[in-house]
Formats: C-alpha cells, sequence, structure tokens
C-alpha cells in the first residue's frame, strides 16, 4: 500500500487496541512492563503493568481530562484541563511526552499539530521521525488486514527513552 494510502486507512480507523510490552528509561530511573492501548476517538485507555501484573494502573484521558485508576479501581490521580496528560507525566516522571502525538506515533504516524521530520524506508513505511523534541525509530513493521503497523518503536528524547513492543492489534 502507497504511503499516502495507508496514511488515509489508518485515519479512517475511529477504534484500536495495540497490547505489548513497554521498558522505559531514565537517567535515574527504568522499568518494563506490559501495556493495553485502547484508542476511541480522541479517548484514551492505556492499561500499564509491571513483571507478574505488579503496580498495575489504568489511565484515562481526553483532550479534557485525565484519570489514574489503581489496581483496584480506585481513583489515584485526576487532572483536569487540555494538558492533563503532560502535567501528569511531569509529576509522575519529572518530563513530559507530547501525548496527542504518541497516539499517532504508536501507528506509524507524524502528529498533524506540529513540524516533524520524517525518514522513509525502501517500501514507503516511515523509518523515524523527529517531532516535538522526540525521535521516534520504527524498527519492525507486521501486516494486519492490508495495513503495515509498527510492531517495535523506539521514542527517545534527551530525557529518556520507551521501547515498545507490540504483540497484538486489533481494529
Amino acid at each position: 500500500m502507497r504511503p499516502a494510502g495507508r496514511r488515509a486507512a489508518i485515519e479512517a480507523v475511529d477504534t484500536w487496541e495495540a497490547r505489548g510490552r513497554i521498558a522505559l528509561k531514565t537517567a535515574g530511573a527504568s522499568g518494563q512492563g506490559s501495556f493495553t492501548w485502547i484508542q476511541t476517538g480522541d479517548r484514551t485507555v492505556l492499561r500499564v503493568a509491571g513483571p507478574f501484573g505488579a503496580e498495575a494502573r489504568e489511565i484515562r484521558w481526553d483532550p479534557e481530562r485525565l484519570t489514574v485508576l489503581s489496581g483496584q479501581g480506585e481513583v489515584a490521580v485526576d487532572y483536569a484541563g487540555p494538558d492533563a496528560a503532560e502535567r501528569f507525566l511531569e509529576a509522575q516522571l519529572g518530563w513530559s511526552l507530547p501525548v496527542a502525538n504518541a497516539r499517532r506515533w504508536l501507528v506509524g504516524l507524524a502528529g498533524p499539530d506540529s513540524p516533524a521530520s520524517e525518514t522513509l524506508d525502501s517500501t514507503g513505511l516511515l523509518a523515524s521521525l523527529t517531532q516535538d523534541g522526540w525521535v521516534v525509530s520504527f524498527d519492525e513493521y507486521r501486516t494486519e488486514g492490508t495495513i503495515a503497523l509498527p510492531r517495535k518503536l523506539v521514542l527517545q528524547s534527551a530525557v529518556g527513552r520507551i521501547r515498545l513492543v507490540i504483540d497484538q492489534w486489533r481494529f
């Protein structure tokens, strides 16, 4: 599928789910675990857990609110406002991630609201992009139906590195 056709096919999908593994590394800490990312329009539900389900959390956010639920379903954190997700990450990690763009990066697209520099591989798929101070490398793709979607990607900035391996996509 040509890049323009691939982009249109992905943008036509309003609801998707990605399941996989995550590793986070910063100057002062590191960790790994599993994740499930469920996207429905501009609403996101992100479930993360450490090894063997330790420290499970569910993060729900939309353009105006971010809520974190404990493994027992209790509200642990609640932020309101258009920058709620960024403020939450700053408070928890000491650095932020442009989450609106991260949704798009996960499916192999640049975010639409800020400039990005893209490098394509020999097949026309996104090999890397630089946007909002982050470099995203797409190390491997897998085809789901007729659409190539990232399987392995690395998000890196001056403050840290996030490695994602997506084991399953659902549409």
